[in-house]
């Protein structure tokens, strides 16, 4: 196949490359053969192989999670199982395949969820199915329609009712609003952010929840993709103050909030100079806020919670903490809104957000 990253034969939907190619290498060092080699056609070789990308296939990632339900049914107390491949069903949850490396606690936390819930659901095995990440949204129209076009499919050969995606802005953005323009009939499938059912699960009482479990001041980060570009704001501020006793909210935040500091994916990128960036510059006004938040119990015998409902924010306030050394200093810990759902949930065995276990 001709090399699209030397091609100077650019179709107009491609655009923006030359530009981009310009930033990353100028700026960042990454030449446009980097660029392509992470998000382009070697990327969708790779996923048409059988793999997600994080490069694990569909077995890698059924044996992930088969040990994630495992663990999660020994922590909390209610058996676990994923449901893989179910024809029919109400819910078709795609999440973020980097959370199975990087944060499993919030795959077994939406499992729980659901099992408890009794919801109708399943996961797919299909490796575009089983990872809601969409890297052509970065640069080229095409590569991005292949990949939504893709959930659909699978989606639409389940028969499935509706696809929900779990926490990441990113995927929310991709599949839901901008998958609108290429997502037409019968692949017009009902796509939604995990948060609306979240929310009503918890404000129906389906889950028996006691909010004195989560009796810590907890803050809300507000993702960009999700709140700023989506307006979806209040469903996860129902949630929490329902389930929060010491909810409180940063300022500004809603669709005012600022930036993790790690948007449009920088929070994943360490080499040449992107953490510099992400700690001392962009990351720094976060951090303000998040302080600014816990101002009253600042010292660090009180333990504190950032809820960051999204992959990419949540893996650049883990380093913004470790950075600053947030958690020695203040008390101050992060996670996603699932978490703790599970952790105030009565059936659940207590300290499902166990601080001893932080470091």
């Amino acid at each position: 196949a001709q090399d699209q990253f030397t091609n100077k034969k650019l179709t107009s939907i491609n655009f923006g490359l030359p530009i981009i190619y310009c930033i990353v290498n100028n700026h960042f060092g990454m030449t446009g053969r980097m660029l392509g080699e992470v998000t382009g056609v070697d990327y969708l070789a790779r996923r048409g192989a059988g793999f997600d990308n994080d490069n694990m296939n569909a077995e890698v990632v059924k044996d992930n999670i088969a040990f994630i339900d495992e663990e999660t049914s020994e922590k909390t107390g209610i058996k676990v199982e994923t449901p893989w491949d179910v024809e029919g069903a109400d819910v078709l949850l795609i999440h973020n395949a980097g959370e199975i490396l990087a944060w499993p606690e919030n795959i077994g936390a939406f499992t729980t969820i659901f099992t408890a819930a009794g919801l109708d659901w399943t996961m797919s095995s299909e490796a575009l199915a089983y990872d809601n990440i969409n890297y052509g949204l970065f640069y080229d129209d095409f590569q991005y329609s292949r990949v939504v076009l893709k959930h659909a499919a699978v989606a639409k050969e389940l028969g499935v009712k509706r696809i929900v995606l779990g926490e990441c802005g990113h995927a929310t953005k991709a599949l839901m609003v901008i998958a609108d323009r290429v997502l037409t009939g019968d692949l017009n499938i009902p796509r939604e952010s995990c948060f609306p059912l979240l929310r009503d699960l918890v404000k129906t009482k389906t889950l028996k929840l006691d909010p004195s479990r989560n009796n810590f001041p907890v803050t809300l980060h507000d993702p960009c993709n999700l709140t700023r570009l989506m307006g979806i704001v209040m469903p996860q501020r129902e949630v929490l103050r329902e389930i929060c006793p010491q909810f409180r909210e940063m300022t500004p935040h809603g669709v005012n909030n600022y930036c993790c500091g790690g948007g449009s994916g920088f929070a994943i990128h360490s080499g040449h100079n992107f953490a510099d960036w992400r700690y001392k510059i962009s990351g720094r006004k976060k951090v303000s806020q998040i302080l600014g938040a816990f101002q009253d119990q600042i010292e660090p015998e009180t333990k504190k919670y950032v809820c960051a409902p999204c992959s990419n924010c949540k893996g650049q306030i883990r380093d913004l903490i470790a950075n600053y050394d947030l958690w020695n200093g203040a008390g101050i810990t992060y996670g996603g809104l699932v978490e703790l759902i599970v952790n105030a949930m009565v059936d659940v065995k207590p300290n499902f957000i166990d601080w001893d276990e932080i470091v």
